[in-house]
């Protein structure tokens, strides 16, 4: 879902695709190491299981030329339940090991690949800049796409003359100085936002009303867009009652933690700190 609806669209997504295909490789290089470690310690031979009138008997077998192998009691439960998982992780091995395979080759193809030509998104960089005037590309560089997104024009929440001043070191008026520092630390890690930027949200009686977020953040990586909400007084209980109604919203508008919305909570007693903010930047965006 994305929250701005006048930016040009790009028609290749924006997938690191070496990216994905390490993550896999390396998660399932770690499943396969542990899968091989637990099938040392598993008891030999496999099981094999019969029913009769609705009840499941088990067998152990422990020789290809037996037929059904020993009988295993209920006392024995957990032998039953260690042959079957041995069972499903040797199955589990040889899958791993194929995909493993698979993916490690096509990590090297493309890694090469890359080495030689680069990327499809890097081509329009290398034209001379006479004939970009002339050309649309496929898709925007980082810095583009930021300049753009950034450009577009709103009108965010007024401030009211009672309201506390507070400012960040761009210059940038926000309501609170936990806004300052979200502020700030974005800045600093380069990652394009708008403060209060109006979005149309649905509420239970379907009418539609504009609300306006703390922080629409971009990820110029994935291209996608975070709602960053910060909820700066979570030990007085009206504002708590307040925050837990503005969520039920969002998530009734396809909106959720980690999706595309960030939270940030803090009391009187645990404030957030610039530590902790930039955590959270480096995780999501």
């Amino acid at each position: 879902m994305q929250f701005t609806k006048s930016i040009g669209k790009e028609i290749l997504s924006h997938l690191s695709i070496d990216q994905v295909l390490r993550t896999r490789l390396t998660e399932i290089n770690t499943l396969l190491e542990l899968k091989l470690k637990a099938l040392k310690k598993a008891p030999e031979g496999t099981l094999h299981t019969s029913e009769s009138n609705g009840v499941v008997q088990y067998y152990h077998k422990t020789a290809p030329s037996s037929k059904h192998g020993s009988y295993i009691s209920s006392k024995n439960a957990k032998l039953a339940q260690q042959l079957a998982q041995a069972d499903y992780d040797r199955k589990l091995v040889t899958t791993l090991s194929r995909e493993a395979q698979v993916l490690q080759r096509a990590f090297n193809e493309y890694s090469n690949f890359l080495q030689k030509h680069g990327t499809v998104e890097n081509l329009f960089d290398k034209i001379t800049k006479n004939k970009r005037k002339l050309v649309k590309p496929i898709s925007f560089s980082d810095e583009e796409f930021a300049a753009i997104w950034s450009s577009i024009p709103y009108k965010g929440r007024a401030f009211t003359s009672d309201q506390a001043e507070h400012f960040t070191t761009q210059g940038e008026r926000v309501r609170s100085k936990s806004e300052v520092i979200i502020a700030d630390t974005l800045s600093r890690l380069k990652i394009p936002y708008r403060y209060e930027y109006p979005i149309e949200m649905v509420n239970d009686n379907g009418d539609v009303r504009t609300f306006y977020p703390d922080f629409l953040c971009l990820n110029l990586k994935t291209r996608q867009e975070f709602i960053w909400e910060h909820f700066g007084k979570m030990d007085d209980g009206e504002y708590a009652a307040s925050a837990a109604r503005k969520l039920r919203l969002f998530e009734q508008n396809n909106i959720f933690p980690g999706k595309n919305l960030i939270i940030t909570v803090e009391t009187s007693e645990l404030p957030i700190n610039t530590k902790q903010v930039e955590r959270i930047i480096r995780h999501y965006l």
